[in-house]
């Protein structure tokens, strides 16, 4: 399945990471680019709306940041940035938001990858991925950290998400969902690389997806700046619509 329209080969395309909120018709994307800029968008998932939020110089780890379930706040685990107006968090911090803000109702200074994020367990609870390198530097969100291991309840956002671990296989990585219709969304490998499956067929490659997902009662995914989606039928995919093409959104000067 590829985006349909002009020659977009010769275009500086942004790259696309999603966030769903799983109890709320809501999501953030993470528009990346040009270079190191992010931009955050929230996404209204009933009316395919999107609303810009903030800018920022850096890098967000999408795989190791969450939505809470209603969507009102967002866990992000972030390299960069204006690294002297947060004193104490070094080059990497984690912080909770108001969603689509990134400025940081609490904030852990990490200064290293090896630890940071996280993701949430209910509205009102959240686990942390600390280690002897984390730092409080503020906690104001009204929400509670759990401090116990998320193996009691999730092993991973993904699998929270709905997602099956299949590992170990060859490829690395390996995660399965199962859609409608005895269809199978599985990614693999990082970066991620998806394909779709109907039980006792051959897998069908998405060679060009960057993200993708269940959404309700449609697949959405993430492919060559634009966000798509489609109904899903017995015999595959209906025709994709773009919900929003992203290269077409100009970066502001402003920076969070």
């Amino acid at each position: 399945m590829t985006v349909s329209g002009p020659d977009r080969s010769v275009l500086p395309l942004p790259r696309l990471s999603v966030l769903l909120a799983a109890r709320a018709p809501t999501g953030v994307v993470f528009r990346r680019g040009p270079s190191r800029i992010v931009r955050v968008i929230h996404w209204d998932r009933t009316n395919d709306e999107f609303t810009h939020g903030a800018t920022f110089k850096g890098r967000i780890y999408a795989d190791r940041s969450d939505l809470s379930p209603d969507g009102r706040h967002l866990l992000y685990f972030a390299m960069g940035g204006v690294a002297w107006a947060i004193a104490g968090a070094g080059n990497t911090w984690t912080a909770i938001s108001e969603t689509p803000s990134l400025t940081a109702l609490s904030l852990w200074g990490q200064g290293d990858t090896w630890g940071g994020g996280g993701f949430f367990l209910s509205n009102d609870s959240y686990w942390l991925d600390a280690d002897g390198n984390t730092g409080l530097i503020r906690d104001n969100a009204p929400l509670r950290r759990e401090t116990y291991s998320p193996n009691r309840k999730f092993l991973s956002r993904l699998e929270r998400d709905g997602w099956i671990d299949r590992r170990p296989t060859d490829r690395g990585s390996l995660y399965e969902k199962q859609l409608a219709h005895d269809w199978i969304l599985r990614a693999t490998g990082e970066p991620r690389r998806y394909e779709m499956e109907k039980r006792g067929h051959s897998p069908l490659p998405c060679p060009n997806w960057e993200w993708a997902d269940w959404d309700r009662h449609r697949l959405v995914w993430a492919e060559s700046g634009c966000l798509c989606a489609a109904s899903l039928e017995p015999e595959g995919l209906r025709p994709a619509r773009t919900l929003m093409d992203f290269s077409t959104i100009a970066t502001p000067p402003r920076l969070d």
